[in-house]
Formats: structure tokens, C-alpha cells, sequence
């Protein structure tokens, strides 16, 4: 079902998609670090929260692009529409409340997770906290977007809006630190304008595009029971997983707080350099949602195992 024209196709450019999703914490760390080890300690606290979201959202939108593979492989075309719309319903929904939350429980939610941290630390996690919780929606329907447009091969969509953003990002983080000294604020502007900007253009795209995953009209959006259960039934488990690996971090974090303000942000750098390492296992994966799926919804289980093994030894090479 994939050559490997096909399959060079779809991952040469995930990977570039995941070098510039681990390229926007390593920007907003790296030009924040000239405000001072408060702000990297701050920004990197928050950066963790956010993560825990963040892998949660990620997990259910591949629900989504799960499903719709599924229907692409079967050639039900309708279907794959309908789930498209409803996977942004879900993702929607889901990011407001998650944006709700942490707006209210800003400060609550930083004290319980990281417990008694230093004041100036605790200052420069709250602003960015509340500016970057205002972005979850936003970035919510990007993801839910950039899944789609995945699971029908073309992950050209979500490298090129991906690049957009990171330019917008460190644009914005140049304006805002170099010119307007806006510190920790500035760094999470620019986050909040890049997820803004990037949500619009995938959207805009998923109404202009003939493809199996366009959309109509906004009537796409109202909420269909059966497919919901379906993408969630997928979805749900994963971002389990995923949060909690995640929640795992957080508790190392945790520990790490009682070491000092310098600990923090060292911590913080080695985080983000580190990122990198995750990038293969992270394009392939996203790349094994879409070649599996369509196989399994056509029907073809034997090649959905062949494919699986050929990209899992891709990713350790």
C-alpha cells in the first residue's frame, strides 16, 4: 500500500516538523536566559506543566487521525470527513477547559506541583503561566489539525505551519526581550501569537483543501456521539500513557526545585538540548499512525506488521 517513495514522503518531513516542535523550547529557553536564571528557572517550571497538556492533547488528536486512517483505508470518504470535524470539536472542548483550569488554579496548581520554590522563580512561572494557559485552545486545534493532515500522507501541511510558527516564535521573542525588555512576558507572547497564527492557518486549510478530511461548513463541528466514543476510545488510553510519563517528570522536577534556582535552569538547558534525542522515535511514530491505520482499515494486517517492523528498525538505526 506504501512505497518507499511513499513512505520518504511522509517522514522526511515529520522529522523536520519534530526538530522545530523541540527547536521552540529550546528558542524561548536560550533568548529567555538573558533575563536571568529566575526566568529560565520560571519558564522551564511552566514548560513541564504545559508538556503534561500538551502529550495528553497529542494523544487524543492521533485518536482521531487513527479513526480517520481507518476510513481512508476502507475508502469511506464521508466518514473520514465527519471524524475530521469531530476530532476539532473534541480537541477544542477539551483545550478550553484545560485553559479554564490553569487560568483559575494559576498559582494553586504551581505550588502543589512544584511545592515551595523561590520567590522570583515563583514570579516569573505565574506570568508565563497565564499568558501561555490563554494558547492551550489554539494549540489544541493545531494539533488536531496537523494529525489529520497526517493521516491522509501529507505531513507537508504540519512541517510548513510548524516553521511558520517557530519563525513567528523567535520574531516575537526577539521583539519583545531585545526591544521591549518584556522579559519572561515576552517569551510567552510570542508562544501565544505563533499558536494563534498556527491554529487560523490549519483551519484555514482544512476548509480550502480537497482532500478526505475537508470541511464544509461549521455544521462538521456539532458534536456526533458515536464517532466522539470512538476517537476517545483510542485516544483516551494513550494520553494516559502519555500523562503519566509526563507526571513522572514533573515529580523528578519536583526534587530538582529543592536544589536552587541554578539546578532549575540548568536542568531546563539540558532538557532542551536533549529533546533532539526523542525526535526519530517521535517522527516515526506519528509516521506508524498513518501507514498502520489506512492499512488495518483496508483490511491488509499483514502489511500493517510488515510496515511496523520496517519503521521500528528505521528508528533505532
Amino acid at each position: 500500500m506504501f512505497t518507499s517513495k511513499d513512505l520518504k514522503k511522509l517522514i522526511i518531513p515529520l522529522i523536520f516538523e519534530q526538530l522545530l516542535a523541540v527547536s521552540v523550547g529550546f528558542v524561548d529557553t536560550f533568548m529567555v536566559s538573558i533575563a536571568g536564571e529566575a526566568a529560565v528557572s520560571g519558564v522551564a517550571l511552566v514548560d513541564n506543566i504545559s508538556n503534561l497538556l500538551i502529550q495528553i492533547l497529542s494523544a487524543l488528536a492521533t485518536g482521531g487521525a487513527v479513526v480517520c486512517s481507518q476510513y481512508l483505508g476502507s475508502r469511506n470518504i464521508n466518514m473520514s470527513k465527519k471524524s475530521a470535524g469531530q476530532l476539532i470539536f473534541i480537541m477544542s472542548t477539551l483545550s478550553s477547559l484545560l485553559m479554564v483550569i490553569s487560568l483559575i488554579g494559576n498559582h494553586g496548581i504551581i505550588n502543589f506541583i512544584f511545592g515551595k520554590i523561590e520567590k522570583d522563580v515563583f514570579v516569573s512561572a505565574s506570568i508565563y503561566f497565564y499568558i501561555t494557559a490563554i494558547s492551550y485552545p489554539f494549540l489544541g486545534v493545531y494539533n488536531a489539525g496537523a494529525a489529520l493532515f497526517r493521516s491522509i500522507g501529507n505531513s507537508k501541511i504540519s512541517m510548513n505551519t510548524s516553521l511558520i510558527m517557530n519563525i513567528i516564535n523567535i520574531c516575537g521573542n526577539a521583539l519583545f526581550i531585545f526591544v521591549f525588555d518584556m522579559g519572561v512576558a515576552g517569551v510567552a507572547l510570542a508562544t501565544l501569537i505563533s499558536r494563534i497564527i498556527s491554529a487560523i492557518i490549519i483551519i484555514g486549510l482544512m476548509f480550502r483543501a480537497e482532500s478526505a478530511i475537508r470541511i464544509k461548513t461549521c455544521k462538521d463541528f456539532l458534536p456526533s456521539p458515536s464517532i466522539i466514543k470512538k476517537i476517545l476510545s483510542i485516544g483516551l488510553p494513550s494520553g494516559l500513557e502519555n500523562g503519566m510519563f509526563q507526571a513522572g517528570k514533573l515529580l523528578v522536577l519536583n526534587l530538582i526545585t529543592t536544589f536552587g534556582t541554578a539546578a532549575v535552569a540548568a536542568n531546563a538547558i539540558g532538557n532542551s538540548i536533549g529533546g533532539v534525542i526523542n525526535v526519530p522515535g517521535q517522527a516515526l511514530g506519528l509516521a506508524l499512525i498513518t501507514v498502520v491505520g489506512r492499512c488495518m482499515g483496508a483490511g491488509e494486517t499483514d502489511q500493517a506488521v510488515s510496515y511496523a517492523k520496517k519503521l521500528v528498525r528505521a528508528c533505532y538505526v
